[in-house]
């Protein structure tokens, strides 16, 4: 099966990653351990879409934690980021494998356009705010972009696990495995921005 990478690099989330609106709008950040509405396109889309949607996600949270690990002071940033690159590039593997035994074809264009736009618009923010932090700047915009995008990527799936549970069985196992580790990324990248002096919903901060 011929995957379909033709996101540009600004189109690419996780989120992610991540991942609601963007900041740069401004939204109403997701507090720790909480998760935003999904939104009605989220709830109707297919194990493709859901699929395309986490290959998607994946590939963006691979490239932030790349960055990150460049870019991070904290150790405990950078050990995170580092996690992120091997989680979702796991996970990743996993999202290609099934859809290549199913003969399903992943790309952007299997997203629904209200979330692909999403998605579109939260990079570019993300990669507007990473671009020119420095220190301990970068550290808190990463953690908190981490804690934001996968609380958006946690409402979408959750809004989408219901149907895939009628739909593919396979499809539902892999999300809900995937739901479930994304939750446990954002509830490290909270207790994360809480060491740093911050929190998800709080501004830049003052901490290192």
């Amino acid at each position: 099966m011929k995957l379909t990478h033709t996101l540009a690099l600004a189109s690419m989330l996780s989120g992610a990653a991540a991942f609601a609106q963007t900041r740069s709008t401004g939204p109403v950040s997701t507090p720790p351990g909480a998760t935003a509405a999904p939104s009605m396109s989220t709830m109707a889309m297919t194990p493709t879409a859901v699929l395309s949607l986490l290959h998607q996600v994946n590939q963006d949270e691979i490239r932030l934690g790349q960055l990150a690990q460049s870019k991070a002071t904290s150790s405990k940033v950078k050990d995170y980021a580092k996690d992120m690159v091997k989680d979702h590039g796991d996970l990743d593997k996993q999202v290609n494998d099934l859809a290549s035994r199913n003969g399903l074809t992943l790309g952007p264009s299997s997203i629904p356009t209200e979330k692909r736009t999403q998605l579109v618009n939260m990079t570019q923010s993300t990669d507007r705010q990473l671009a020119t932090a420095t220190g301990g700047q970068f550290d808190r915009e990463y953690m908190r972009a981490m804690s934001e995008g996968h609380g958006t990527v946690l409402a979408d799936l959750d809004g989408a696990l219901p149907s895939l549970k009628a739909r593919d069985d396979r499809v539902y196992d892999l999300v809900k495995s995937a739901r479930d580790k994304l939750e446990t990324h954002k509830k490290h990248a909270d207790e994360i921005l809480r060491d740093l002096g911050n929190t998800a919903t709080g501004g830049s901060g003052t901490g290192r």
